[in-house]
């Protein structure tokens, strides 16, 4: 016979009394980030860094509706400012990025069309062990684990591969 028993916790009453608040602003305030982030799924984001904010801050939390709401939308509007400040720091990142990508490239690159429409004839599944071997440098075994298969199942395709690729080359050469 199992003896079951669950013990309810209770919420004190500033908890309560702050859920409460927050159910009636929740959408208010999902619908002021949907308004103004873009991807919409940063709304998400925004309303959860919000709520956590006015969790942490919930002893300051003012008594009169009125003035909560509005205290709560300053609180979203700081962390709206936050978002965009972070968005443009990673739009300045990803630009510098591109032009140094543009400058210094960190892929193999290939002078070389015959090979690379011999290699876009491989199924995806072969191209990708033969540049995860041949322009990352892995391992055949390596490479097996990346594409999910057993070292020997690898050894085999990319044996067949290179077969493919040479028989290819001679001919289009």
């Amino acid at each position: 016979m199992s003896h079951e028993s669950t013990v309810e916790v209770p919420i004190p009453a500033d908890a309560a009394n702050f859920e409460a608040f927050i159910r009636t602003v929740v959408d208010e305030l999902l619908g002021y980030f949907a308004r103004r982030v873009s991807p919409l799924e940063d709304a998400a984001d925004c309303l959860s860094e919000t709520l956590l904010v006015l969790w942490r801050r919930r002893e300051r939390l003012p008594t009169e509706h009125g003035e909560r709401r509005a205290w709560s939308y300053g609180i979203a509007h700081h962390v709206l400012a936050a978002h965009r400040r972070h968005s443009v720091r990673q739009l300045t990142l990803t630009h510098r990025l591109r032009e140094e990508l543009r400058n210094r490239p960190i892929a193999a690159q290939s002078i070389d069309d015959v090979a690379i429409a011999a290699l876009t004839a491989l199924s995806p599944r072969d191209q990708e062990l033969v540049t995860l071997i041949v322009w990352e440098g892995l391992s055949i075994a390596e490479a097996a684990i990346v594409i999910g298969v057993r070292a020997d199942a690898a050894r085999a395709r990319y044996s067949r591969a290179r077969r493919y690729l040479r028989a290819r080359l001679v001919e289009w050469a």
